[in-house]
C-alpha cells in the first residue's frame, strides 16, 4: 500500500532534526525508510511536503464534529474517494448513511468517538424536518 502524503508530511521534522545533528542524507533515508532524492530535496530546501487531503478532512471533522455531505462537498469535492483512502490507511473516519428521503443530509461523516454527537445532530435534523412538514401541511390546508 502506498504510504501517501500524510506519511511524508509527518516525517519532515524528523528529517530536519537528523540533518541538523550531522547525519548524512543517505543514512537519514535508510533510517526513515524514505528515498534518497526525497530527503535530499527536503534538506536542501528545494521542496517541502504538503499535507494530504485526508489529514485536512480529519482536522475538519475534529473541528466541526459530525457533518453531512452537503456541508463537506464545498471543501472536499471528492469526499467519497477521501473516505475510501482513509479507510484503507486506517484513519478513523467513519460514515453513516440514512434513508434517501433525507436527500443531501442522508450521508454523514464523523470520527471515532463522535457517535453521541452524531446521534444528537441526526435527531435534531429529524425533528426540524417534522416541524417543517407540519407547517407546510397547515399552510396548504387552511
Amino acid at each position: 500500500m502506498r504510504k501517501g502524503k500524510e506519511f511524508y508530511a509527518r516525517q519532515y521534522d524528523a528529517v530536519q532534526e537528523l540533518f541538523s545533528k550531522g547525519v548524512p542524507i543517505q543514512e537519514i533515508a535508510k533510517q526513515l525508510n524514505m528515498s534518497y532524492s526525497c530527503v535530499y530535496h527536503w534538506v536542501r530546501g528545494l521542496r517541502k511536503p504538503r499535507r494530504g487531503n485526508v489529514d485536512t478532512l480529519v482536522e475538519f471533522l475534529h473541528t466541526h464534529g459530525p457533518t453531512p455531505v452537503v456541508d463537506i462537498e464545498a471543501a472536499f469535492p471528492k469526499h467519497n474517494e477521501l473516505f475510501h483512502i482513509a479507510s484503507k490507511r486506517g484513519v478513523p473516519i467513519r460514515r453513516k448513511v440514512l434513508s434517501r428521503a433525507y436527500g443531501a443530509y442522508a450521508t454523514w461523516y464523523f470520527l471515532d468517538g463522535q457517535e453521541p454527537q452524531l446521534e444528537e445532530r441526526i435527531a435534531q435534523l429529524v425533528s426540524t424536518l417534522r416541524a417543517v412538514k407540519e407547517r407546510l401541511k397547515k399552510a396548504l390546508n387552511p
